[in-house]
């Protein structure tokens, strides 16, 4: 009797053994060519691309392998600054560059949190500290250890296995600190494989998939080395000596609408005089000028030289303040937000275009949007609860990989900007010569959700207590 009883209470605890592993884990037999393996060549390579680049806020702390937590307060030529994101580097820059003849200083106000290469964090007291860490720091332009020529995008997942090749967890990564983790302990994990296809972007902005280790180990090896990693201790590389007229004239081609990001003359800003306005470099030399208020400006641009001294001279009839032979600083592409900047002593000019150099950012939002004959319309407007979406009654809108949306009726069309921000979760808008289609303006939509045939959008007020929706719908 009793061995009869001890039988029946193994079986019993083996079916819930078994019940418990089919609903815990799965027998799958990790692919050895996608198993992660610690020290490994691509491991090496993979956490070397997800090291902490540094070399960010350089004009502050002159290291590329640490970077400063902010937001940190700084004393810049006896002027004190918080910088709170990208402008507050700017800032310091715009101060540097007032004068040539000066001795620039910059000054940290202690205690601040310092990252490391490893994303591990440290409270720094003094410049001292701050010193002792730099020694462990490569030099100004020194080749370091961190790849910056090639990025992981994300999200995607890896599945970890124990020893019975059991699959026991799966993780989501969403970012490089994440995965600089995950590399860091492979060696107490039994396997673990990278769910292929990913995908990783280029310094050249193209977006490549990957769909094994061999291919990521090869596809970092062969950019590795191809880019300027701008560590240097300026911001942004705003030297231009290797620039030409034909980039200048290329990026002008590629990217159609242009607005005013920046003007400063005399030390007066006139920015804001020029909000809405639309600039259109052509290629034969023209520039046509399109305001807010729907009034038209033709005129010239040129330019010639190279490298510091390559000089762009605009000549645009009421457009004084701009007519004038400037200085081509530089040309930045980051991420699709093209910067053309020119100055003229302590004057500036500093043109902007949402667009991706001819190439698409790689998005699920931009893919939707420029799809090949894609035409969209308005199918709902709330403008602060109240629906307003009879207003675009016939309109058709064409979204271009230039940057470039165009709103067509039966009698018109008008054209303005877009761009994808932020891994594609906010949306940019905006036209210049339509006061109906000026109430879809916004820098800050928010994207609700994609498809391939809907997108909707969200904006706050500054109060947040009300909210405008925005869907478009593929017809």
């Amino acid at each position: 009797m009793k061995t009869l009883k001890f039988t029946l209470l193994l079986l019993s605890t083996l079916l819930i053994l078994s019940s418990c592993r089919t609903e815990e884990f799965q027998i799958i037999n990790p692919p050895t060519e996608n198993a992660l393996k610690a020290d490994s060549p691509v491991a090496k390579l993979m956490t070397r691309t997800v090291l902490k680049d540094g070399s960010h806020d350089n004009i502050v702390d002159k290291a590329s392998c640490l970077s400063i937590k902010l937001p940190v307060t700084v004393i810049v030529n006896s002027k004190e600054i918080t910088i709170k994101d990208d402008d507050g580097f700017e800032e310091i820059e715009d101060i540097f560059n007032l004068f040539d003849d000066d001795v620039d200083k910059i000054e940290i106000v202690y205690p601040v949190t310092v990252i490391l290469s490893d994303y591990s964090t440290i409270t720094v007291n003094s410049d001292s500290e701050l010193e002792g860490l730099m020694l462990d720091c490569k030099g100004e332009n020194e080749e370091d250890d961190d790849i910056e020529c090639l990025d992981f995008e994300y999200p995607f997942t890896a599945s970890v296995f124990n020893e019975n090749n059991d699959l026991i967890l799966t993780i989501t990564l969403e970012n490089d600190e994440q995965l600089y983790k995950l590399i860091h302990d492979l060696k107490d994990y039994a396997a673990v494989t990278i769910n292929f296809p990913i995908k990783v972007k280029l310094a050249s902005g193209s977006v490549v998939t990957i769909n094994n280790l061999e291919e990521l180990k090869d596809a970092i090896e062969a950019v590795a080395n191809t880019c300027d990693e701008d560590d240097d201790n300026d911001y942004d590389d705003d030297d231009c000596e290797s620039c030409t007229t034909n980039q200048l004239k290329e990026i002008f081609a590629h990217c159609e609408v242009w607005r005013v990001d920046k003007l400063e003359i005399s030390d007066v800003d006139y920015t804001d005089n020029y909000t809405g306005a639309s600039f259109y470099f052509r290629d034969n030399n023209t520039v046509k000028i399109i305001k807010s208020s729907g009034d038209v400006f033709e005129g010239t641009w040129e330019a010639s030289g190279e490298g510091t001294e390559l000089k762009v001279t605009i000549d645009v009839d009421g457009f004084d303040k701009f007519n004038k032979t400037w200085t081509l600083h530089e040309i930045s592409d980051y991420q699709g937000e093209v910067k053309v900047d020119l100055r003229l002593g302590d004057d500036r000019l500093r043109f902007e275009s949402f667009c991706n150099n001819g190439n698409t950012s790689g998005d699920d939002l931009s893919d939707a949007l420029t799809e090949e004959n894609s035409v969209w319309v308005v199918e709902k407007y709330l403008d602060n609860d109240v629906d307003e979406t009879s207003d675009f009654a016939g309109y058709e809108f064409y979204f271009f990989t230039s940057g470039q949306v165009k709103a067509k009726t039966t009698t018109t069309v008008d054209e303005g900007m877009w761009k994808s921000l932020n891994e594609a979760t906010k949306f940019f808008l905006e036209f210049t010569t339509n006061d109906v289609l000026q109430e879809l303006n916004d820098d800050d939509w928010k994207v609700v959700s994609i498809s391939a045939t809907q997108i909707k959008l969200e904006a706050s007020s500054n109060s947040g207590t009300e909210t405008d929706t925005l869907i478009f719908t593929k017809q």
